[in-house]
């Protein structure tokens, strides 16, 4: 399950403030997190981009009118008052989940220390590729990957598929021919 995460967060809030929401709403650290998405105005808060560069996911980042609009379950006139929307942290894991392909919100908004975490899971798409078990965990496709779509895995890479172009780069360097793509056209794999 790939997830997209939602941060809502005071200024000055620290990492470790943040990690801990995270855990709370996340406690599987083998889940995929796709993207983050929060208000714009948090776009360069440190706290927030220091948990989120541990990722490896983009921060999507929207203006307050945005987030206002989106339909959530638990809105707030407080926050509004603060920063002009109802809700940060739920409607951004579900804007960011729209902009990835669509989800639902699987866990809403959870408090921490100045930093509010809500998780939307992405739509499952079709899988772009495949990896078979002739794969060796070289580790090629991983440091190959332009778009960070693959994640290292005990046997094999697993696949952030809302990350991929399907730009064959994995293709290309696997050495046991162990990746194939899906012709989105057909549906077959090549």
């Amino acid at each position: 399950m790939n997830l997209v995460i939602g941060l809502g967060s005071s200024r000055g809030v620290r990492p470790a403030a943040v990690r801990s929401a995270l855990q709370q709403a996340v406690p599987d650290p083998t889940v995929m997190i796709a993207a983050f998405g929060t208000l714009d105005r948090r776009r360069d808060e440190p706290g927030l981009l220091a948990v989120i560069r541990e990722h490896g996911a983009p921060l999507l980042c929207y203006p307050a009118a945005e987030l206002d609009a989106v339909e959530v379950p638990h809105p707030s006139t407080a926050v509004r008052g603060h920063v002009g929307t109802r809700s940060v942290a739920e409607a951004a894991a579900l804007l960011a989940a729209r902009d990835l392909g669509g989800g639902s919100l699987i866990v809403p908004k959870l408090r921490g220390e100045h930093v509010t975490v809500a998780v939307a899971a992405l739509a499952s798409p079709p899988s772009p590729l495949s990896i078979s078990s002739a794969c060796t965990a070289c580790g090629g496709c991983l440091r190959t990957c332009p778009q960070h779509a693959l994640r290292p895995a005990p046997l094999r890479p697993v696949l952030v598929a809302a990350r991929c172009t399907s730009c064959g780069e994995c293709v290309e360097i696997c050495p046991t021919d162990a990746i194939t793509l899906r012709d989105e056209v057909s549906g077959r794999w090549e």
